[in-house]
């Protein structure tokens, strides 16, 4: 048992605020491993009939080469995904599949909430979807929010969040449009969202556009979004030109992309971390800078921004546990690493490598159970490479690991634990 004080330095208010925080004892377990439980070759469809899954084929609705998975968010008895339409061909961009089955490969994805939301052509549908968070009380928070040149759908749709209750197949709540000063029609990239639920519910969401990189802090009770822009959300140069996936090099230039929140504590104040998809350096900001939005508009909250120091590699996505645990995919290092908010930054670890099947590890989740999800899906052949994609049919693109870590996310405070 393992019970000594922690100690962490926090950032807020212009200046690192020390707390010296006892929790008491906890559980020294050693690391699991991520184990593969689901993958694809390809993505298929439960289609409602032959008919509509022929007609999709022929008329080019349907190219099953085209279409990622990535996001897994666990809630009861689903594994729902995202599918965000990068390409051509990508019927439906929000689906799942059943926690409990006997089919590991392949498994068809049903579309959510209905084929009828999923279908383009009427911006109250949804168009691509890259991001999903499931708050404490079962409803989905969508990223409708990828409005890329390089897609062309026929239709330009402004970037939303659309809140999905779970309990009730998905039945629509609200829907927050985003206007074009906060995420562009043409050229958006709304990527990543976590949910702060302290003092109100504040969304804190990346726009990893290539021409206007910014956080998006939305207040759902003021049903108010206001964007903020740094330096530090810009790609760092030195960190481009890592090769991976057999000698594809790597030189695009991503914007501000991944991010994690701290977890809740009545002792000190919760802290935003993020990073650009092409940079080794991870920031943070203190939230309750973030979110006072005359800070925001007169750019005082810049002087907040706070360097935590250089990971190993670039990384795409991160997640932090209910004891401030943040976990992070290393890119170039084909490894996710681990780092406690409460001890040096030096003391970050690579926790699991593995070349073979964490290509590109994208998204991090966990369940109820003490569980970590991780997709690894091979995104940079999708969203960089705009010419013919090249995979075997037999070549697994798709990966969900899942690792248990016996903690719960973010959204619990340290004392909460998971069900056993």
């Amino acid at each position: 048992m393992n019970c000594s004080p922690l100690y962490s330095k926090f950032c807020t208010a212009g200046l690192m605020l020390q707390f010296t925080i006892y929790y008491g004892c906890s559980s020294s377990t050693h690391e699991a491993e991520f184990q593969t439980v689901w993958s694809w070759t390809y993505v298929n469809y439960t289609w409602p009939s032959d008919i509509a899954y022929h007609s999709a084929v022929r008329g080019n609705r349907y190219l099953p080469q085209n279409i990622l998975v990535g996001g897994p968010r666990v809630y009861q008895d689903k594994v729902y995904v995202t599918m965000p339409k990068y390409r051509i061909g990508v019927p439906a961009s929000l689906g799942y599949f059943p926690l409990v089955s006997l089919e590991k490969t392949n498994i068809p994805i049903t579309p959510f909430p209905s084929w009828e939301m999923n279908h383009q052509g009427n911006c109250r549908n949804l168009q691509s979807v890259i991001a999903t968070e499931i708050d404490r009380q079962g409803v989905m928070w969508v990223l409708d929010g990828h409005r890329s040149s390089n897609y062309i759908n026929g239709i330009r749709c402004p970037a939303k969040m659309v809140l999905l209750d779970l309990n009730e197949r998905g039945r629509i709540l609200q829907v927050v449009t985003f206007p074009n000063e906060i995420c562009l029609q043409d050229g958006g990239f709304l990527n990543d969202l976590v949910i702060d639920e302290t003092n109100g519910t504040y969304v804190y969401i990346t726009d990893n556009s290539a021409i206007d990189p910014g956080l998006v802090v939305y207040s759902y009770g003021q049903n108010r979004a206001w964007k903020l822009r740094d330096g530090s959300m810009f790609p760092q140069v030195s960190a481009a030109g890592y090769v991976i996936d057999n000698g594809f090099r790597m030189d695009y230039l991503g914007t501000i992309d991944g991010l994690a929140l701290s977890p809740f504590t009545d002792r000190a104040p919760r802290l935003l971390f993020y990073t650009p998809l092409t940079s080794n350096q991870l920031f943070c900001i203190a939230t309750d800078i973030l979110k006072d939005q005359q800070l925001a508009s007169n750019q005082t909250w810049r002087r907040y921004v706070r360097l935590v120091g250089d990971k190993q590699g670039s990384s795409d996505g991160m997640l932090m546990d209910n004891k401030g645990n943040l976990y992070y995919g290393l890119i170039p290092q084909y490894a996710v690493a681990k780092w406690n908010i409460f001890e040096p930054f030096k003391n970050a670890k690579i926790i699991y490598r593995n070349p073979k099947t964490v290509v590109w590890p994208d998204s991090f989740s966990m369940d109820l159970q003490g569980n970590m999800y991780l997709a690894t899906d091979y995104a940079h052949r999708f969203f960089v490479n705009n010419n013919t994609l090249f995979f075997t049919p037999d070549m697994i693109m798709f990966r969900i690991h899942v690792m248990h870590v016996g903690t719960r996310s973010y959204m619990y405070s340290f004392s909460e634990n998971f069900n056993k």
